[in-house]
């Protein structure tokens, strides 16, 4: 897999506020990113998940965490999945 750098520059005294060093920053900004970009439908549960450096089912459990759902139908696309199962 073909990764790229990015430097991110924040206040020193973010990490003292919030008691984290630079590498348990930089993996709760992964996470809540990819949980971010899940939630807002820009990553499937697989990329999400690769971004977090995480398995699929630890990242799962990350997203039951913050309550944010894991499979999120809209009615529309609810109503259409029930009627195609119903039809078997």
């Amino acid at each position: 897999m073909m990764t790229t750098e990015l430097l991110l520059r924040i206040p020193e005294d973010i990490l003292y506020t919030l008691n984290d060093t630079k590498v348990e920053f930089i993996r709760k900004m992964k996470l809540f990113t990819a949980m971010e970009l899940y939630k807002m439908h820009k990553l499937s549960m697989g990329k999400a998940s690769e971004l977090a450096d995480m398995n699929k089912v630890d990242f799962m459990f990350e997203l039951g965490k913050y309550e944010i759902p894991v499979i999120d139908y809209d009615t529309d696309d609810f109503n259409d999945e029930l009627e195609r199962v119903m039809k078997k």
